[in-house]
């Protein structure tokens, strides 16, 4: 009968020692899933959506439906993946082109250009803050991608100012078309 409070002394021990290995690994597995819906801040991956989503002015200036929704995706998936330095510039730019789309998507009808000067009317005073953050990123993407997102492609014909089918080269930004 001396035996019987050891065994007693031990079921508790263990049950002790089990509950708290299970608490232990609750923490863990609860740590590893908060950790994993953290976004992965990278180089690459902003590089990755960037090129992705370096067309999105012309997009934004067409209009199509399904060439912009890919676009801005690719450039809020650029946003998430982002390092700090340069996270809240491509933010801001996301955030804004979205809000256009929304604002010409509710204005409905038929005419979306139109829609679309209007929305962007009602921003001018967003436009500073837009084309600086724009310029960050542009720098940004060219030193750490080599990704122009300036909307210019070079040609074979040298630095060529474009507009449409009017090109200049740099030497004559006159407004004359060369030959």
């Amino acid at each position: 009968m001396a035996d019987q409070p050891d065994r007693g002394a031990r079921r508790r021990l263990i049950i002790v020692a089990a509950v708290g290995l299970l608490i232990v690994g609750v923490v863990v597995v609860g740590t590893v899933i908060a950790l994993s819906r953290e976004p992965v801040r990278s180089v690459a991956g902003t590089c990755a959506a960037l090129e992705q989503a370096k067309d999105l002015d012309r997009a934004l200036a067409s209009l199509d439906p399904a060439t912009l929704s890919e676009r801005l995706g690719a450039l809020q998936r650029a946003a998430r993946a982002a390092p700090g330095d340069i996270a809240p510039q491509i933010s801001e730019i996301a955030t804004s082109v979205a809000n256009l789309v929304d604002d010409v998507d509710r204005a409905g009808g038929t005419d979306r250009r139109a829609a679309l000067a209007d929305a962007l009317e009602r921003r001018a005073d967003e436009i500073d803050s837009l084309s600086a953050a724009g310029a960050q990123l542009q720098t940004w993407a060219a030193t750490n991608c080599q990704i122009d997102l300036g909307g210019r492609s070079p040609s074979p014909g040298g630095d060529r100012g474009c507009s449409g089918d009017q090109c200049v080269p740099s030497s004559d930004r006159s407004g004359t078309t060369p030959p």
